[in-house]
């Protein structure tokens, strides 16, 4: 399997690796494309962390300060899509 192919085929499957949700099989390959690949590597850590703190939740009340911060990089965001 290619480098490339590789890496397009782990993003695929990403998600259902975090979930649980694939055979043993896949995830052995999965595995091993994570251990010879750092920069998804990097991405596996970087969605399981995210997963993970979003699982913590947010606290009821955001700051103001954040608030106002995150609608204008929200607003910013959806101008350029």
């Amino acid at each position: 399997m290619s480098q490339t192919k590789g890496c397009e085929h782990f993003c695929e499957q990403l998600s259902d690796y975090l979930d649980g949700e694939i055979g043993k099989d896949e995830c052995l390959l999965i595995e091993e494309h994570l251990r010879s690949c750092p920069p998804c590597a990097v991405l596996f850590e970087s969605l399981r962390t995210t997963v993970s703190v979003c699982c913590q939740g947010v606290p009821e009340e955001i700051p103001e300060d954040v608030r106002i911060r995150l609608k204008a990089f929200l607003r910013e965001h959806c101008q350029k899509t």
